[in-house]
């Protein structure tokens, strides 16, 4: 039996805000609106899963109540997003101040563009792996807890399955089914770098450079066949272009 999976990144949370982890007032109508598609689609989750992250479970609440889905959701931190707090502040402590990290954006003039390259290089240093003992979770911890959320997908027996997860989460698994990287590898090693790894991460930072709130990304999983990616990131739910956000 073929199953059907929808990744769906959490709406917009508040940036920039004291608590970011709670959806904006434009992320609850994003998740509203996704709800309200899927809802005039023939496509009903038989389970649904979110991280236990508070956006998370607002989104899929929100998206649960457009639908019409009375299915209940089961929280599962494995499915949570990386630190992006913890990568930005090991790589600039002084961004442990927000108006420290404001006032540098600020200056350059080009504040958004400013912070997705100091954003891309803080991920590059975790990503390395050469100063592991600085992070709570390092990238191999983050590359074997998300393989081990996408086995527990491929293990299930649910014929239509919703999850509300993060861009990086989801990227990480649309890039490791891009570049076609086995799901059942060991425990990765980080020393041993070859090309193939090079390949997934680039492939992996641009998938969460583009991914949008509320994007949905569509897997079919067959426990004869390979995992397919179907699409990744679609809109379609968010009609105008002032919805559609990155962060």
């Amino acid at each position: 039996m073929t199953r059907s999976v929808l990744l769906v990144r959490h709406g917009q949370a508040s940036f920039g805000k004291s608590d970011y982890d709670q959806l904006s007032d434009l992320g609850h109508t994003q998740s509203r609106l996704l709800g309200q598609f899927l809802g005039t689609r023939e496509w009903k989750p038989d389970r649904i899963i979110t991280g236990s992250l508070r956006r998370h479970r607002q989104t899929a609440a929100e998206i649960c109540v457009a639908a019409g889905w009375a299915t209940p959701a089961d929280t599962d931190p494995v499915w949570n997003e990386l630190d992006h707090v913890e990568i930005i502040n090991t790589f600039r402590p002084a961004y442990k101040n927000m108006l420290v990290l404001k006032a540098d954006m600020v200056r350059t003039f080009r504040p958004r563009a400013a912070f997705e390259d100091m954003f891309t290089a803080a991920i590059e240093r975790w990503a390395a792996g050469e100063h592991d003992d600085e992070y709570t979770e390092t990238f191999t911890d983050f590359d074997n807890r998300v393989r081990a959320a996408f086995q527990g997908l491929l293990a299930g027996d649910a014929e239509r399955t919703l999850v509300v997860s993060s861009v990086g989460v989801i990227s990480w698994i649309a890039a490791r089914l891009l570049v076609g990287e086995p799901w059942d590898r060991g425990v990765r090693d980080p020393e041993r770098e070859t090309a193939n790894d090079a390949a997934l991460e680039n492939v992996w930072r641009m998938a969460s450079l583009t991914g949008h709130n509320t994007g949905v990304t569509r897997l079919q999983l067959d426990k004869e066949k390979p995992p397919q990616l179907v699409t990744y990131n679609e809109t379609a739910h968010l009609p105008e272009a002032r919805l559609v956000t990155g962060r």
